[in-house]
Order: structure tokens, then sequence, then C-alpha cells
């Protein structure tokens, strides 16, 4: 949850600082029109710019990496091997399995050799990681 609070104030101050060199640049914020002829050559960026710009890419490159890292990290706790106890709480008789995360639900879950098994009112689940 954190992390999407600071996610989105960094985009909001990202996003507040190229408005501001936007503005600076084009004389607080009138927009100027010049016309240049097509024969003349752009000036080349100044360093603030190329600063700027370089800012840019990084960023870019820091949120497609912890995207990437994010959505690794979620796949990989899905399919996580754990141990699956249904516990019957009249008798008190538990049955062990193995699942992969992804496959138990609230009254049913797949084991690891295809088995399907589902949960009566009387028993209850514990899950162990492995």
């Amino acid at each position: 949850m954190i992390t999407k609070i600071l996610l989105t104030l960094t985009v909001i101050v990202g996003a507040a600082l190229f408005l501001r060199i936007k503005a600076n640049r084009n004389g607080e914020g009138r927009r100027v029109v010049t016309r240049t002829p097509a024969s003349a050559k752009p000036s080349p960026p100044s360093e603030r710019e190329k600063l700027f710009r370089q800012a840019a890419w990084l960023f870019m490159l820091l949120m497609a990496t912890s995207a990437i890292v994010m959505v690794v990290y979620e796949l990989g706790e899905q399919y996580a091997t754990v141990r699956v106890h249904v516990v019957n709480t009249q008798t008190g008789e538990r049955t062990s399995y193995q699942a992969e995360q992804k496959d138990i639900k609230s009254n049913q879950f797949t084991t690891l050799e295809g088995k399907t098994v589902y949960i009566a009112d009387v028993e209850r689940l514990e899950i162990d990681p492995e």
C-alpha cells in the first residue's frame, strides 16, 4: 500500500516539475508562438533539457523494472508449494496434502497429484509454507 502512495506522489512531483520547467521556458505560462523558416536548424538542447530527458528515461526504466519485479514476485507466490492440513473439528483427525497456493479456494483445493479435495463445514484448513 505504501508503495502505491509513494509511486503516486512521485508521478505528481514529476508532472509538477515538468510543467514548471515548461512554464519557465515559455515565459511564465504564456504561450509563445514563433515561426521559423523551414530551412532553419533547431537549436541543440541545453544542458538542463538533456538532464531532464535523462531523468525522464531513468524514471521510465525504474518504473518498468519495478513493474516486472512485482509481476515476477506475485507469480512466485501464486505458484509456491504449500502443505495443506485438513482438520476435522469434531474428531481432531488431521490429513495433509501438498498443493500450489493458487489452487486453494475457500471450500476446495487441488493437490499436486491432481486430486480435488472438497472441505466440509466441520473441517478447517491449515496452510504451512514449505
